[in-house]
């Protein structure tokens, strides 16, 4: 007994430590963020709170431009509720998240072991600082994304998954059902794990069970049906636009694609889960193999998926991450199968050769070398080498000179400086909008790569659709979109109706000359332009085409 109470100071302090260190580290971090696709939440959500619905331009009326339903009315919910900043109310709701997860994992590991020494010595509880003192997790709990809620969801349906395995009732059922619903709203591509894992559990654990796993898939997919209803009533549609725009091949001429490398990012996650698979690896029996082969399923085939989907803003595998909780449910399973009561002898292990070698294949991802081997055979063989659209129409400067660059960032910033200048009533058009549209939930953006916009998501991008929405300025889409700025340049609408500034603000806009804003706009543009280039004038760097396109 005074072993065990001294694992327990042990494994208490080291989790105590650990919280507290993160907690210390990132407290101060709260309220800022650099994620701009976050920020779209906090627009959808001041429109629903406005009564518009939840939709990206109110006259548009209800968009599914969102994957994440269930961050939405959290986010919804935060802003509603407190009244605080954008990104405090992302930041926050991304931390809270994440710690909860962490307990929800701990507590997965009490479920599954039971009267077992492990748990008699709280080792579930090193989770905390084995998950919190690792980059990943400090990462995804200050972007304000979606991820941590996602990881959480996931940790609720594992523990649910345990519990209904092993009171087999239907409260528990009901439990284990609602636990796989909320993982699927959180994330669709967690949809696998929400309508696989639990079965597949239950009869793997016993055979008996199939009935029971049965009556899991039946309600669940009646309960798809209902939630294809609620999705069409509130958003307009059942399938979310992004499933569209980021599918694989969707974006012609896309330059970044290799900055998105599917291979990487799994690397990526795979360290982040390297103890689980260690733990696996080394305490495996034959008793859990079904019950790893049936984890093992839904997450091959949702890491499948993701090879399909071009993962912009999927940095620190952020796609992947959410889940870590099946390896940890496999680790957890594997470690209890592998000990008896505290007196009794430990299970057979098997061959040690085979886990020796075992072991030392699941470290290959640690060596660098091997993975930006394998990374780069992935680009070369699934990604390829894209090939940049080039516009026919070409736009030259009276000084032939270049602007300097402001980079990413702080061209988002310095271009939501200039919108606040503009007059009231502009519809912009652009590819980097998320801190943009959450500060001006009343300016109509024009989406230029269709995560938000049923037309383009669902038909391509078309320049005629977007001048038909007569933008009065045109914030050219981010670099890597060569397709997009092509079509604009080589638009006859573009070059007689606009005044283009290439380079300005990095990508470069337009002012419509057309619009009734224009003069105000004008004026606004240029004594920003001085401040933002330290005196250079805009006019200098106003651009004509050299050769005027055919056709439209």
């Amino acid at each position: 007994m005074k072993h065990i109470s001294a694992l327990r100071a042990f494994t208490a302090g080291f989790a105590i430590l650990g919280l507290a260190y993160f907690i210390t580290t990132t407290l101060g971090k709260l309220g800022h963020t650099s994620f701009d696709d976050a920020y779209m939440f906090t627009r959808y959500a001041k429109h629903w709170l406005a009564g518009a619905g939840f939709s990206w331009n109110p006259a548009d009326g209800p968009s599914y431009g969102l994957t994440s339903v269930s961050y939405l009315f959290v986010i919804t919910a935060v802003l509603g509720l407190t009244g605080c900043s954008d990104a405090l109310a992302l930041t926050g709701t991304s931390f809270v998240a994440g710690l909860l997860s962490s307990l929800a994992l701990v507590l997965l590991g009490f479920l599954i072991q039971g009267s077992k020494w492990s748990r008699r010595s709280w080792m579930p509880v090193l989770v905390i600082p084995s998950l919190l003192l690792v980059p990943p997790f400090r990462y995804h709990s200050l972007t304000g994304m979606d991820t941590t809620l996602s990881l959480l969801a996931n940790s609720l349906l594992a523990c649910s998954v345990v519990g209904c395995n092993r009171r087999r009732s239907n409260p528990a059922l009901a439990l284990c059902l609602l636990s796989g619903y909320l993982s699927f709203l959180t994330r669709p591509d967690n949809g696998l794990y929400a309508l696989l894992l639990p079965p597949l559990f239950f009869v793997a654990t016993d055979r008996s069970l199939w009935r029971y796993s049965s009556r899991y898939a039946v309600f669940f997919i009646l309960i798809l049906g209902l939630d294809l209803v609620l999705k069409q009533s509130l958003f307009g549609g059942i399938v979310p636009l992004p499933f569209f725009a980021k599918s694989s091949g969707f974006y012609q001429g896309y330059l970044g694609a290799h900055k998105w490398n599917p291979m990487t990012a799994m690397l990526c996650f795979w360290i982040a889960a390297l103890p689980s698979v260690l733990l696996i690896v080394s305490t495996a029996t034959r008793r859990t193999l079904k019950l790893l082969v049936a984890i093992a399923v839904p997450v091959i085939a949702t890491f499948g998926y993701y090879t399909t989907v071009t993962q912009i803003s999927g940095g620190q595998a952020r796609y992947y991450y959410p889940s870590l909780p099946f390896f940890l449910l496999g680790a957890f399973m594997a470690l209890t199968s592998s000990t008896e009561e505290v007196d009794g002898p430990p299970a057979s292990y098997g061959p040690l050769g085979w886990r020796v070698l075992i072991g030392l294949v699941v470290l290959l991802p640690v060596l660098s070398p091997f993975r930006s081997m394998a990374s780069r055979l992935w680009e070369s063989s699934a990604i390829g080498t894209p090939t940049a659209s080039r516009p026919n129409t070409q736009y030259r400067t009276s000084t032939g000179r270049n602007l300097p660059p402001l980079r990413w960032w702080n061209g988002i910033k310095e271009m939501t400086a200039l919108l606040e200048r503009m007059p009231k009533g502009v519809v912009l058009a652009a590819s980097e909008y998320g801190i943009i549209g959450s500060h001006f939930p009343d300016m109509t953006i024009i989406d230029l790569v269709g995560l938000h916009d049923k037309i383009i998501a669902q038909g391509g991008f078309s320049a005629k659709y977007v001048f038909s929405r007569k933008p009065d300025i045109i914030w050219f889409p981010h670099s890597d979109y060569t397709h997009e700025v092509a079509e604009i340049l080589d638009s006859d609408t573009f070059a007689l109706r606009y005044a283009y500034y290439p380079g300005a603000y990095d990508y470069g806009i337009a002012l419509r000359k057309t619009s009734s804003l224009f003069s105000a706009m004008k004026m606004e543009a240029e004594e920003e332009f001085l401040r933002v280039y330290s005196g250079l004038r805009m006019s200098d760097y106003i651009a004509e085409p050299v050769a005027l396109p055919d056709k439209e």
